[in-house]
């Protein structure tokens, strides 16, 4: 080959390199202002007790979360998955100008029998957070999903199932190589019973964690850690410092728009 044609070829190289460089710079830019609020859930009862106060921030009512739902759309926000956030930010696809998640802690039976009609309804994606001892198990009388609970929810092509642990300690209590222990293990019986995930994610109990746990799940094959309270911003997205805001029980939908507009 000429060195003139391999000229040319490495002139062509760097064009390409340069536009790929402006597009890439181009694509972060353009999404710099989005925030992207995650809502966090966990049981839904019918009835809310007039006692037990301290369980008001993890239990709603399905009628409260539908409305949380409608309210959320009428204001402009699209539902996305975890999957379509994670792309994005990988610059595979783009955001929606309102994106907004949905995500539900611990893996309870309500989220199939009063939450999962709702997602159908209204066509909404959401990721549901599992702890993979508790899957086919009633504990203190609150009823957890089963491995079919969560292989329909998968199949429906609206949820995602990821782990939230096997046994819901605080991660940040015990030794760190017990945490990775953990969730490797929480993503074989996941995998073993829903098959392979494309991304694992992890949402730590309680919140609870260590720069150094955050960083053993990082090395060993966890693609994103929740565990903050707060609303996160496109432009400065990391995928292992990812926040959430937990929504109490009957928070209605336009307090969650003035909480995540007031940022």
């Amino acid at each position: 080959m000429s060195k003139k044609i391999l000229s040319v070829i490495f002139i062509l190289i760097i064009i390409i390199v340069c536009i790929l460089l402006f597009f890439n710079k181009y694509q972060r830019n353009k999404r710099e202002d989005i925030k992207i609020p995650i809502l966090l859930y966990h049981n839904f009862v019918t009835v809310v007790p007039e006692t037990e106060t301290d369980n008001y921030n993890y239990i709603n009512t399905p009628n409260s979360f539908e409305e949380n739902i409608k309210v959320i759309i009428e204001n402009g926000y699209t539902p996305i998955s975890i999957t379509e956030l994670y792309n994005a930010i990988n610059l595979k696809t783009e955001l929606p100008q309102k994106p907004i998640l949905i995500t539900f802690d611990d893996g309870y039976y309500s989220n199939y029998e009063y939450i999962f009609p709702i997602l159908k309804k209204y066509k909404v994606k959401a990721s549901i957070f599992i702890v993979t001892n508790n899957i086919e198990k009633e504990i203190n009388n609150v009823k957890y999903l089963s491995w079919n609970d969560c292989a329909e929810m998968q199949n429906s092509g609206l949820v995602e199932i990821y782990s939230h642990s096997t046994r819901h300690i605080f991660y940040d209590k015990v030794p760190v190589r017990e945490v990775r222990d953990d969730v490797i293990e929480s993503y074989k019986i996941i995998e073993k019973n829903l098959g392979k995930k494309d991304i694992k994610v992890f949402a730590y109990p309680y919140g609870s964690y260590t720069d150094e746990t955050v960083k053993a799940l990082k090395n060993n094959g966890i693609d994103m850690q929740l565990y903050d309270i707060g609303i996160n911003n496109f432009i400065d997205f990391d995928v292992n410092y990812i926040k959430r805001i937990n929504i109490p029980c009957e928070m209605t939908g336009k307090e969650i728009i003035d909480e995540i507009e007031k940022e």
